[in-house]
């Protein structure tokens, strides 16, 4: 998912334009002299919003690299938008960069030609660069709107591929910055290229056209960010960070301030590793909630698997070159200057003190052999096996029309892809087997199976305390005068005595099996109680009220810890309703493919099981909305009961065309540009596997309401589903909070499951650049409404705003289908509030949310 709580997963103002022009690459030319061959790649001019900056350089005397001796003249000319030459004066900033060469190991600030201080104790923090605007040396030479810099001879420098860099900011609009950069080739004609990149697939505004990482969160400081900064990473993100630059961190946790002694060199595969590495950082030096230097990011979650390296490496560095700096980032909790949690490899070998890098690559070879071969630790496995899905051909080869029932046929594939024998399928086989049929990609609702047809009506409401038993024994103790007060399957409120003193789960079993009818109480494996109504559909009711009981045993589930950067401030208010209405709810529509061994749990009469295969007989696609409709199916297998099936699951997919054979435009796209080929719910939770692609998850994420009410009853809602009225929560609800959730006022309504799980997200740009997801269609500005622009605007005064533009004859189910909305009488295509107006980041550019919200 993106940044827990940083621009890594995992902008306010006015400006004259919105989007960065374009790089206009311009060669390092030489100021004389005839044109030499084509040399590495040059600096370019960036129009930006007002500010216009060409910068190059003099061309080297043999045509291809600089040599020992050499002065290197840079040459910067400022206009603005209309061509009009600007001063220095027009300048706020104006800082000359240097570094090199490209190699990560040695890549320094070279210090020596720009003639900068290394002081980290200089006055106004002046080292590292040069602040033109403050230099008073005959080396700088302004002439109105051009200004020529000459650096000092080039001596010792290791070389390689240079980059001059020039950061500028506007004196009278602080949004209007440049950082233009140059490569120069010192001592070899050879083109270092960059080793990494890819950075746009995650942090490129698809709107604003602008990089979004750490520099261009506004603070109070700078209230309009420095987004230059992060115009051209890693190229600019490098002036700063490397083996000897600008940016630097405290090696120790506890002075304040800092000394320079105490100041380590922040380089950009630290700061890179460590901030994509996030949440699974250890040191206490990184991750201090007070004083750690990934403090920031403790909850960032790369998006895709972060020992994918291939995401962001553009080479084969990544595994050919291992180093202390490079694998310390991420594990770093290896000292290896002490050689603790070095290894303990098999046989107990550990790899020990290491004072360089010279022995990296024995143990951790590229490849094969050695200990731990990095491609070999660093494969991404996601295991599963598949479930070949097919249905009947239409009659007219490309797409259902009314009147034709298609077959759907399943094939299980066991680990070795052989078709496993279908007769088997059964709940003592598989914990789960599972069917959808659902459509269109425009509000999706589950389609043309029992599953669909039934709803509610095959389902049974379940009921289980909270709080466990405790002791040894295990138990709960009740005092004398102590009841429960019950209604099961609409009957009469019951007020239960209380056995008095401690009663064992078998013992609380008991009592509450004589006292209630068409019930199956029982106690399971964490001493809790359900109670499961033997009555299916519409009667199958369980209403619990207020009482000692139910508060010992929590009928009624209380409060959870709200926690951001692992503290707590504050809690859910647990399940406030009165009384707590459980419905029997089929929480998604899913067919089982299994036989039912209790008479009571519904068995599908479509479903035909052979050993070759299992079929299932959909319903005539009369009646539905033209469209793509799609087919999704999972297994579990239970543990050592299908031959040859050791894997957590298999799935299967596939889309249908009814009644046209264009394939609907999906309302949400490209979660493979951040998120990869990552599978989501493959190892936590109720297992059931999807790519990060909306059409897999909207077999359970769809718009069919299975229940009332709204918000999930233990952040205090009053849903009788427990999935805020919803079967699963709807995709664009979901999509949203998830992404939304570090500037959320509720984050803990975004899932029911853990009020914490995404309350660190910051999108890894700014979120109202909404055609990062919304690519093939324009409906986030054509159709707002309350369930998609509230999932995100879920404060008090937007949750009332969204109410009161609204007809509802039923306010108690807020999302019952009976609303009439307003949300375009404003919001609309063309209206003075238009989504695509108040989400408006682009024309002028806005700066992203400050990081931390106020």
């Amino acid at each position: 998912m993106t940044n827990r709580n940083a621009r890594a997963t995992w902008g306010l103002g006015t400006a004259a334009r919105a989007v960065v022009a374009l790089l206009a690459i311009h060669v390092f030319a030489g100021c004389e002299g005839e044109q030499g061959e084509q040399g590495p790649p040059g600096v370019g001019a960036v129009k930006s919003d007002g500010l216009t900056v060409v910068l190059s350089a003099s061309k080297p005397a043999n045509g291809q690299f600089f040599a020992a001796g050499e002065r290197i003249v840079v040459t910067i000319t400022l206009t603005d938008e209309k061509n009009t030459a600007l001063s220095l004066d027009d300048l706020s900033t104006a800082g000359l960069y240097m570094y090199g060469p490209k190699n990560v190991q040695t890549i320094k600030t070279a210090a020596a030609l720009l003639n900068a201080s290394t002081d980290r104790d200089a006055e106004g923090s002046l080292h590292h660069y040069v602040d033109l605007k403050k230099l008073a040396s005959t080396d700088l030479k302004v002439n109105g709107n051009v200004l020529t810099y000459t650096l000092r001879p080039i001596t010792s420098e290791e070389a390689g591929t240079y980059t001059v860099g020039f950061r500028s900011v506007a004196s009278a609009n602080a949004l209007s910055q440049s950082f233009e950069l140059g490569d120069v080739q010192i001592g070899t004609a050879d083109v270092q290229k960059e080793i990494v990149g890819n950075c746009a697939d995650c942090h490129k505004g698809a709107m604003s056209g602008r990089f979004y990482l750490h520099h261009a969160d506004p603070t109070s400081r700078n209230p309009a960010g420095s987004w230059s900064i992060d115009s051209d990473p890693v190229r600019t993100c490098k002036n700063c960070h490397n083996q000897e630059g600008y940016a630097a961190y405290c090696a120790s946790r506890t002075e304040s301030p800092c000394s320079t002694a105490n100041k380590v060199p922040d380089n950009i595969v630290r700061r890179v590793h460590g901030v994509h590495m996030g949440e699974e950082l250890e040191n206490p030096l990184n991750t201090d909630p007070k004083n750690g230097d990934f403090k920031d990011y403790t909850e960032v979650v790369f998006p895709a698997d972060v020992r994918n390296c291939t995401k962001c490496h553009l080479d084969d560095s990544w595994k050919n070159k291992p180093s202390r700096l490079a694998c310390g980032a991420c594990h770093d909790h290896v000292d290896f200057s002490t050689g603790e949690n070095h290894g303990g490899h098999e046989g107990g070998q550990s790899g020990g003190v290491q004072t360089d890098d010279k022995n990296c690559a024995t143990c951790h070879p590229p490849d094969s052999g050695g200990l731990a071969p990095i491609s070999v630790v660093h494969k991404v496995s996601q295991p599963m096996n598949k479930i070949d899905l097919s249905l009947t051909a239409p009659g007219n080869g490309k797409y259902y029309v009314a009147g034709e029932k298609p077959v759907v046929t399943l094939v299980i594939k066991d680990d070795n892809g052989n078709p496993i024998d279908h007769t088997t399928v059964s709940e003592s086989t598989f914990s789960t087997a599972a069917l959808y049929v659902y459509g269109p990609r425009q509000g999706t609702k589950p389609v043309l199976t029992n599953s669909a047809k039934n709803g509610n009506s095959k389902s049974r409401a379940s009921a289980t305390s909270s709080k466990a038993a405790s002791g040894d024994p295990k138990v709960w103790t009740f005092a004398a005068g102590d009841t429960f007060k019950i209604a099961v399957n609409g009957g009469a409120v019951q007020v239960l005595d209380a056995p008095v003193g401690a009663q064992t789960p078998t013992q609380v079993v008991d009592w509450l099996k004589a006292n209630l009818k068409d019930v199956t109480v029982s106690a399971n494996s964490s001493n809790n109680i359900n109670i499961l109504s033997n009555i299916q559909g519409a009667s199958s009711i369980i209403a619990i009220y207020n009482s000692a009981v139910t508060t010992k045993m929590g009928w009624k589930p209380g409060p959870l810890e709200l926690k951001k950067h692992g503290e707590v401030y504050g809690a859910t208010p647990g399940t406030t309703v009165e009384p707590f209405v459980i419905i029997g709810n089929a929480s998604t529509a899913g067919n089982d493919l299994r036989p039912r061994k209790d008479a009571l749990n519904y068995t599908d009469p479509n479903v035909t099981r052979s050993a070759g295969n299992i079929t299932y007989q959909l319903d005539d696609v009369s009646g539905l909305r033209s469209g793509t409709y799609m087919m999704y199916s999972y297994v579990l297998p239970v543990a050592d009961k299908v031959p040859n099936f050791k894997l957590k699951t298999g799935i299967g997919f596939l889309t249908f065309q009814v009644g046209t054979e264009t394939p609907d435009k999906k309302t949400a796209t490209n979660c493979t540009q951040c998120h990869g080929d990552t599978i989501w719910h493959l190892d936590e939770g109720p297992i059931h596997a999807e790519p990060f692609d909306t059409d897999y998850c909207k077999a359970c994420h769809d718009y069919n309401r299975s229940g009332t009410g709204d918000l999930f009853s233990r952040v205090g809602g009053n849903s009788t589903s427990g999935w805020a009225g919803f079967g699963a929560k709807p995709i664009v609800a979901r999509v949203h909070g998830v992404h939304r959730g570090a500037y959320l006022d509720h984050p803990e309504w975004v899932y029911a499951g853990d009020p914490n799980a995404f309350n660190g997200i910051i999108f890894p740009q700014d979120i109202r650049n909404c055609t990062k997801c919304h690519a093939e269609t324009n409906s986030w500005n054509e159709n707002p409404g309350r369930l998609q622009c509230m999932s995100c605007h879920d404060s008090d005064a937007a949750i009332a705003h969204g109410a009161a533009m609204t007809v509802d004859p039923t306010p108690e189910d807020p999302y019952g289908g009976d609303e009439k909305e307003s949300c375009k009488t404003c919001h609309g295509v063309g209206r003075d509030f238009a989504v695509s107006t108040v989400h408006n980041v682009w024309d002028p550019y806005k700066p992203p949310y400050p990081r931390e919200k106020e």
